[in-house]
This record gives structure tokens, sequence and C-alpha cells, in this order.
């Protein structure tokens, strides 16, 4: 299908974004390809439907070279690509609009262009959301509307560079589904990733690293090498550490990328050794982990001074429609949404009260859609409640005179938090906000100097360069001293890790750590409830605009079902847990499990007895450490 033949590019002249690079994509095959970032993922992309053309070498989809202009359109017609950011992509004002752009320039019949943008909004879960507008949804939603206008397009090769990376954990999982059927009805995928669970479901997965392929094979050959794929700034899933850290305690398991296989291994070696009755993985779960423990709903420090309180806070886009509800004293009946919020809802936010406690670290988690951005932008004032109010340090936000001195206290930090930058250099940048604030230009020069260095980069290196011109990770940092430099009281992040390779994603939550140890309260949205359940001090639930739980993660993600049901779920070694316990293992109810802690009871019980059987499964290759050249 797609045949890239030793191409080298670069956009400058002088480095090569990608060096050598040849790769082989056949007919239906589900391709994963990881990397860290600059790795040369995209822009490998963009070559396979001629967006760019190679300096040196080809590329050529079915027979036709990307370089070969007269190609250009019907590669474009064969490739479909969905970009890593949704407003790249989007160029309607409509949903239903943007969907039908690429079909309609194909001259699809209007009639099969109907059933075409009707089929794709199913297929992302956005079915009812036809007359919506799109500015006014939020970053996954967008994601969905930009999957589903390439799949109206009906390709034969599917392109996806990070386009999961905005999507709720049920969003994912669709996208994932998606993904299957398409595959299963002949369509070629190419997913660029950084989720690795993503990655285990393809049939091969291909790493790049400074722009040539680094390593490549089936998913059980690529992602257990642990070694290997931390020198490329990468993990292994879950499943694949837990079943090598088992393997080194003596477990004998098979190294594997599929957490429901190793389940099923260790159920079996729990049966053999008399502590489960069954091994299944897949056996109904005990009703007791979900019943027997309340859903938080406040927990933590109460002591703590609130610093933000929501007081019955509601929010909506569309005020008019709201007054013209409240006095026919009705609402539309909702419709039940495949993956997010109903497409009837018309309020962003409604009824929310909660505290914000000073020095805490605050989690908020939901679906797309669920209003977490819409809550957080009320917490310095951006928006406005419809109705309720939001007091900062006892003083309503809404007060005259109150939204300036808020601004300068609590600093929001939006999704894609680099999109921020716009000066000339980084100085200019990141002294911006302070200069608005009328300090002096030693106080500026010292806020400047002291925020670069909070968030990890050189002053004397970085102070006179653009902003523009640095790697994407120093980018993010420098919108983050930005912020810094207004010396705020609290710190409100926005996804901050998306898009992130793991190990620069690492490297960001452990900044925003120190920031927090430092003094500041941080309230952090986020999809990875790995990253939640870490961090944070307590976790606020959204779900459909609404409160649905705050509490400390230890007790909120024992949660599983629950938190399944409105699109989220459990840590990764909690919903193993679960697993085991489903099968019969006698784990604790009311305990959150974290990876070391799981590891150390299965080979506690099991006992480095099983080692003998080990020499049944030779060593993963590379496990050992892999030297890459």
């Amino acid at each position: 299908m797609i045949d890239v033949q030793n191409v080298r590019f670069t956009y400058d002249g002088a480095n090569f974004a990608l060096d050598g690079v040849s790769l082989h994509v056949r007919k239906g095959e589900f391709l994963c390809i990881l990397g860290g970032n600059g790795s040369g993922k995209s822009t490998l992309a963009k070559h396979l439907n001629a967006l760019l053309i190679p300096d040196e070498g080809t590329v050529k989809v079915q027979g036709m070279a990307t370089a070969d202009a007269d190609c250009t359109y019907r590669i474009r017609e064969t490739v479909g690509m969905v970009f890593q950011n949704p407003d790249d992509q989007l160029v309607a004002s409509l949903v239903e609009d943007d969907v039908a752009f690429g079909p309609e320039n194909l001259g699809v019949p209007t009639d099969e262009l109907r059933e075409r943008v009707t089929q794709a909004l199913e297929d992302v879960g956005l079915s009812g959301f036809e007359r919506h507008e799109t500015h006014a949804l939020s970053g996954g939603q967008k994601q969905r509307v930009a999957i589903a206008g390439v799949l109206a397009m009906n390709p034969a090769v599917l392109v996806l560079d990070e386009a999961s990376a905005m999507l709720d954990p049920r969003g994912r999982a669709g996208l994932m589904r998606v993904c299957h059927e398409l595959h299963e009805r002949g369509m070629t995928i190419v997913m660029i990733t950084h989720y690795m669970e993503e990655a285990a479901q393809a049939d091969r997965v291909v790493v790049m690293e400074r722009g040539h392929v680094a390593l490549e094979g089936t998913p059980d050959e690529v992602l257990v090498q642990a070694r290997a794929l931390a020198h490329l700034n990468l993990d292994v899933p879950f499943a694949a550490r837990l079943s090598l850290d088992l393997r080194d305690a003596g477990i004998a398991v098979q190294p594997t990328v599929d957490a429901g296989k190793l389940a099923r291994e260790v159920l079996a070696l729990g049966k053999a050794a008399g502590i489960c009755a069954i091994a299944d993985a897949n056996a109904a779960a005990p009703d007791a982990a979900d019943a027997d423990v309340d859903f938080p709903t406040c927990e933590g420090n109460a002591d703590a001074p609130a610093l933000i309180e929501f007081q019955d806070v509601s929010f909506t886009y569309d005020t008019a429609e709201a007054k013209r509800q409240r006095k026919r004293k009705q609402a539309p009946a909702a419709r039940q949404a495949k993956w997010g919020n109903s497409p009837d809802s018309l309020w962003a936010v409604r009824d929310v009260s909660l505290q914000v406690r000073r020095g805490e670290f605050l989690g908020v988690a939901g679906h797309t859609g669920s209003g977490k951005s819409t809550l957080i932008q009320h917490m310095n004032g951006i928006l406005k409640p419809t109705s309720g109010r939001v007091l900062i340090d006892g003083t309503d936000i809404a007060s005259k005179g109150a939204e300036s001195k808020v601004r300068g206290s609590i600093g929001v930090v939006f999704q894609y938090p680099e999109h921020q930058l716009f000066a000339e250099t980084v100085y200019k940048d990141v002294a911006f906000g302070p200069r608005n604030l009328g300090l002096s230009g030693e106080e500026v020069d010292a806020l400047v100097r002291s925020s670069l260095d909070r968030v990890g980069l050189s002053f004397d290196e970085l102070a006179e360069k653009s902003p523009f011109e640095l790697s994407g990770g120093q980018q993010r940092r420098v919108a983050f001293a930005g912020v810094l430099a207004m010396d705020p009281q609290v710190l409100v992040l926005d996804e901050p890790a998306a898009g992130l390779d793991p190990a620069s994603k690492r490297s960001f939550l452990q900044m925003i750590a120190r920031l927090h140890d430092q003094g500041l309260t941080v309230v952090m949205v986020s999809h990875c409830m790995d990253d939640l359940a870490a961090m944070c001090d307590r976790v606020a639930v959204m779900n459909e605009g609404r409160l649905l739980g705050v509490g400390a993660p230890e007790r909120l993600f024992l949660h599983a079902r629950k938190l399944k049901d409105v699109g989220l779920g459990t840590t990764e070694p909690q919903a193993f847990a679960e697993a085991l316990r489903a099968g019969g293992w006698p784990l604790e109810q009311e305990k959150l499990y974290t990876e070391k802690e799981l590891a150390g009871t299965i080979a506690a019980v099991c006992g480095a007895g099983s080692s003998e059987n080990d020499a049944a499964w030779p060593s993963p290759a590379g496990s050992e450490g892999q030297v890459i050249e």
C-alpha cells in the first residue's frame, strides 16, 4: 500500500528530520509508529499523503509517487490524515459542514454525502451534534469531529497523528474500537501515539529515533524491550512492566503486552497454589468493590482554608436558550450519547459546589465535554457564572475590581500551553505579565530569571532567543514560566502533559510536583488516572456538567465500575487487581494497589518455586538492554 525508500528530509537545509527512512506498509495492515518528541514521527506521517515531499528517496502510495504532482489529488483521496491538534484541521463553523467538507470536495452526491456524515459522526460518538458550532466544542469533541471528517472521505489508508491525545479513556477506547472495525473491513491504519496500550493492539510497531527506524516488529517483540525503549524516551505497557517484574521475582509468566493474557496466567498460578478457585480473568467481578465503599464527597484537610470556592455554580454558553427553557420550565429530553454527554445538554457546568484549599493539589477528571475546562476557567474570571458565585479568598470574583486582582494571583495554563507564546524573545514573553502588573524593571528581571530557573531553563542561554526556535518541550516550559512570573498563589493546568512523549511527560509532571512542594496550590485537569492517583491530594470527578464526587485517590479509584460508567476508569494496577479479584484471588477490597505492591503480592503468593518452568519461555529480545546504533 505504501512504500518508503531511503527518505531524507530537512526543514532548514542543515538538520535532517528524516535520515534514511525505509518503511513498507502492507494493504490492510494496522501499523503503529512510536518515538520520542522530535524523532520524526509527524514528519514521516506528512510524507504519506504528499503534504511533504522527500529531499532524497521516494514515497509511493499504491504505486503513485508523492513527488509526481499529477498524482497528488489521488494520493490525498487515498490517504486520510488526522492531525495532533484538531484546531489545525477544522474549517467550518458547524459540525456537519466540517465533516461534509472533504467528501463534498470529492464530488460525492448529496444523498450519499448525508449518509457519510451521519455514519462518520455515529462512528465517533457525536450523533446529534450536527448543528453544534465547532468553536464551542471541547478539545476532545473537536478531535472527534476531525476524525469524522476524515472517515467521511472513505480513505483506503487512515493516518492518525496523536489523534487520541485529547480524548478521555472512553473516547480512546471508542477510537480504538472504530479503528479495529475499519481494519477488519480492510482499511489500512497507521497510528502515531504515545499510549503504549494503543500500540499493543497493532499488528506491527515501528519505533523512530532521530529521523530513522530504531526498532521494528510485533508488539510482543518490541514493547517488552524495557531498556531499549527507555533509551528512546518511551515506556513499556503496564502488562509488559508487570510481567517483567514478575519474571525478575522468579515467577514463570510470559512477557506480554496483553493485560488479559497476563491476568489469566497469574490466575492459573494462583489456582495451582490453591489460593483462588478459578483461572478466568473475565469472570464477573464481586459487587463488594463498588457497593461497600461509599463514593467520596469531600475528604482532605478540612482545616485548611478555602482559597477558591464554588457556590452552586452553573454556566451555559447559550444564555438566551437557558432563559427560554426557564420560561418553559422544562428542558428537552436528553438523548443518550455514545462517548460522552448528551448533544442536547445546555449547561456546561451545573450546580457545582467545590472548594480548593490552600496548599493542596486538586485533580479534575471527567469525560470529554463534562465541563472540566469550563470549570477551571471560572477560577480566574475568564468565565463568570450564569448563576451561583465563585469566591477567591472570600471575595466574589464578580465584584467590582476583583477580576484584575484575581488574574494576578491565579495563573491558568491552557491545553497546549506553547500556543500562549507570542513575543519575539523568551525574555519578552515571560516578562509580559509582570510588566502589565506595573512592576519595576528590576522586579521584572528578577521574576523572569527565577521563573525560567523554576521550570528548568537557562536564562543566559535562552533569554534572547525566539521562543519559536525552541523545541516543543522548551516552548511548553517557557509558557509555564510566563505564568509563574506573575507570582501566582494558584497554578491551574488544563491537560499540561498532552502530546508529550513518556520521558518528557515524566519530567514535566515532576516539575509541577516541585512547584507544588514549593508552596503553590495546584489544580490539574487530566485524562490520565494514574497521574492523578500519584500526584493529587484529592480528585474531583465531573460528569455531564455536574460534580459526581471529590475525594482522596485511595478511595475514589476503588470505584472502577462507577468511573467506567462515566467514561473514565481506575488506575492500571487497580484494574489488574480487579481482574484478579474477579478470578477469585483474595486481594484486599479497600486498597488501591500500586504496580510495585501488586507485583510484590503476586510474587509472595506464587513464590519463586514456579521458576522451574521458566525455561519454557526464552527471554524477550532486547529486554536486557539492546544497543541502539
